[in-house]
């Protein structure tokens, strides 16, 4: 049988490395004697640890999502956003993307009902892990139920990853059992008759909780804004936490979710009518079908086994497996430009593929400790991960009765028969391997100045096999491989006081593709550098971290999409055609952040970034993307004036961006057209009360001034509106 995961030799080699490191460490930690007996000590800290779950802070001690050493925010040279629970609370944001839209430096695209993408830096953020590993493919946008924390390192971190990204890493770090007993449930109402339900119960099942667990688990029901959508939405997860030994932590789990919408939209809102004047059509609109559907249903198993040695050393062995299974049966009319004198000009895009499925295999394996060296005290890193995703595609053909064309947009409903489709007994499946060595220190070079140094060496693989109707292998084709990339990271912290460091960091960028060209074949891996200088500071007991940067990218084979394809044209998967540019984009920006506890009663959560994107000519590049980007969020207890009282807020606000036409403006032809959204500001407000220790209430209220706005520009000459005036209003419970 193959086995998917084998490292090469020098994979090997690093591993054995680890292995001799991690037993040396443990035979230097101290004679074999029995310890002596001492009396029991309670300490209790004020200060912030990496679990946020509980803290009521909006930052963290410590994450490990840019290195996998445990650092502060500001031991860490390169730009960090942490997104703690109380934060996500306070938001109440239940989705990824709800979160994101208020993290600094992230901006939030939509494509259609169920695809959303997310940008920082002026790039495309694919590098989304949970728990340190890659997320699976075809995954539904995540529910936050699951999650203590999101962290969000901006730039590039190929190190851990294997690719490097210049963008962003979003890593949604899991809840974990603690050892009392806690449970809490909520109940949401919201508009557009959106109802949820979620309950999350943590406890020791045994006596002295060294065996642990905790479920958490959501239900929703929802319309939306626009018409005919609705989505059901199940989502889950068990863990089972055991220390097998004092030093020694066992971890398993499960996690599922389930979204099952109808009336999907596959593509956008004309931003032209057929005379080229500007279409303005209403926030509800769509061209979909009740029928029209994205089902996903995604189910992952982990398990991790961590020892810590006497001396400070661990070795963590993790390995996750994820099935993510999709049924679409989609038809939108995205197609044209429509006659609003005789209701004519839109057309229908139908997608009727079988079960899609992707399994995703993720192990990793490392070890990291203190060590010393010429009299002074450093941490070292090495490991190795890897991951093998197969996706699957079933052959077949589906049975459409009805036309393409829309008779009249204006009183469309949708009333079509929903396609079927046949399978014939074929398939295809699409491999990506990867896997890499790494080996990084952290070097204490004197009092105020450390180093970080570190390389990862990786091997990349994917290739696409095709069986016919009998299931006899065709043959294999597309195959893609890289050996031996190098992903070189240096980075540097100055300590310029005790509250003030000054930090650099710099390293390469590797990052295979997906993106298919108009003949369907794999673009080339994007390659390029990425380096930064900043400025970072813990203040009020390290409670409060802020940071500025100056960051500069270069970005090459940049998948953008392929413009000279005929209109409506789709790759057979359903998705569009892109095409490399060669020579690259160059990204340079400031950004600025504050997080945390400006008292106990006051969390803040700030960022400005100004970003400039041109390519090798000099000209703007990725113009949907906004120079300016200003995120903020706060919450404040009034508990002097009422006890249990807590109101928040916050605002985010973008400069003007646009797209660029495909086809050129209806009537004039003009090919530089552009697809254009003004600046604007979006203003949140929140309030909580604690009826009594057991029962809250809270009250969200998301475009408080209703402010009309675009998610999206230019996909396909359209526009995504994004959501209106939402109110939620939250019932829970502790016990």
């Amino acid at each position: 049988m193959y086995l998917s995961l084998r490292p090469t030799a020098i994979h090997v080699a690093v591993i054995m490395a680890t292995a001799a490191v991690a037993q040396a460490a443990s035979a230097q930690s101290g004679p074999a004697d029995q310890p002596a007996q001492l009396g029991q000590v309670t300490v209790k800290s004020d200060t912030l640890g990496s679990v946020t779950d509980g803290s009521d802070a909006y930052t963290t001690g410590a994450m490990r999502t840019a290195t996998r050493m445990d650092m502060s925010i500001r031991d860490t040279p390169q730009s960090v956003s942490v997104v703690t629970r109380a934060m996500i609370d306070d938001l109440g944001a239940v989705r990824l993307d709800e979160v994101l839209t208020q993290t600094p430096g992230i901006t939030v695209g939509q494509m259609d009902s169920e695809r959303t993408s997310f940008y920082a830096r002026g790039f495309s953020i694919t590098n989304i892990q949970v728990d340190g590993m890659a997320m699976g493919g075809n995954a539904p946008l995540q529910d936050t139920i699951l999650y203590d924390r999101i962290e969000v390192v901006r730039g590039a971190s190929g190190l851990m990853g294997g690719t490097g990204d210049p963008s962003a890493t979003i890593n949604l770090v899991r809840k974990r059992p603690g050892r009392t007993l806690k449970a809490s449930a909520r109940a949401v109402l919201g508009r557009w008759d959106d109802r949820r339900a979620e309950i999350d119960v943590s406890a020791p099942l045994n006596a002295d909780g060294s065996v642990r667990g905790r479920t958490a688990m959501a239900y929703q029901d929802r319309d939306s804004y626009y018409d005919m959508y609705h989505e059901r939405k199940t989502v889950g997860m068990a863990i089972v936490e055991a220390d097998l030994g004092p030093a020694t932590l066992l971890t398993a789990g499960v996690t599922f979710q389930h979204n099952n919408p109808t009336g999907a939209t596959w593509g956008a809102v004309p931003y032209w009518n057929a005379d080229g004047s500007l279409a303005n059509l209403p926030r509800n609109f769509s061209l979909s079908t009740p029928w029209s559907t994205w089902r996903n249903r995604e189910q992952s198993a982990f398990t991790s086994l961590e020892h810590r040695f006497g001396n400070g050393w661990k070795v963590h062995l993790g390995y996750t497996r994820t099935d993510s299974r999709n049924h679409t049966t989609v038809a939108y009319g995205g197609a044209g430009y429509p006659d609003p004198a005789t209701g004519t000009g839109m057309r229908l895009w139908t997608g009727v593929w079988g079960e899609g499925k992707n399994i995703d295999d993720n192990l990793d394996l490392y070890a990291t400790g203190p060590f010393s060296l010429l009299g002074r005290r450093h941490v070292l890193i090495a490991g190795w991960n890897g991951s093998r995703s197969v996706s699957h595609s079933q052959g077949g053909a589906p049975t459409i009765a009805y036309p393409p064309q829309i008779p009249d947009y204006r009183s469309w409903t949708g009333n079509i028969p929903m396609p079927t489709f046949t399978p014939d007994g074929s398939h295809t499946e699409t491999e990506v391997r990867q896997g890499g060595a790494y080996l990084a220190g952290r070097f204490s070079l004197a009092d105020p100045f450390t180093v970080v140094l570190g390389g990862r060496l990786s091997n990349y693989r994917t290739e696409e096999g095709a069986w016919d109707t009998s299931g006899r292998l065709i043959g294999y084709d597309n195959l893609r491989k890289t050996k031996k990339e190098f992903t070189p990271y240096v980075g540097a912290v100055l300590d310029l006081s005790d509250a003030l460091s000054a930090y650099a960091s710099y390293t390469s960028l590797f990052s295979p593709q997906s993106a298919r060209d108009r003949n369907n074949q794999l673009l080339d891996p994007e390659t390029g550098t990425n380096a930064e200088l900043g400025i970072k500071g813990e203040f009020f007991d390290q409670r409060l971290n802020a940071s500025a940067a100056v960051f500069r990218t270069l970005k090459k084979n940049l998948a953008v999409l392929d413009t000279t394809v005929p209109a409506g044209f789709k790759l057979p998967n359903g998705n569009s055609a892109y095409t490399a540019n060669g020579d690259g984009i160059t990204a340079r920006g400031i950004e600025f952040e504050v997080a945390g506890q400006v008292s106990k009663s006051w969390n803040v959560s700030a960022g400005y970034t100004l970003l400039r994107v041109k390519d090798v000519d000099g000209a703007r590049a990725e113009p949907n993307q906004p120079r300016h980007l200003l995120r903020l969020s706060t919450a404040y207890r009034l508990d002097d004036v009422l006890p249990g009282l807590k109101v928040g807020g916050g605002v985010t606000a973008q400069s003007a961006t646009y797209g660029v036409t495909w086809y050129g403006q209806p009537v004039t032809g003009d090919r530089n057209a552009r697809i254009s959204q003004g600046g604007y500001a979006l203003v949140n407000a929140m309030a909580s009360y604690e009826i009594n220790r057991q029962l809250g209430v809270q009250l969200n209220i998301s475009n408080l001034a209703d402010r009309k706005y675009y998610r999206n520009v230019g996909f396909y000459d359209s526009v995504f509106w994004g959501e209106p005036r939402n109110v939620r209003l939250a019932l829970s419970a502790r016990f």
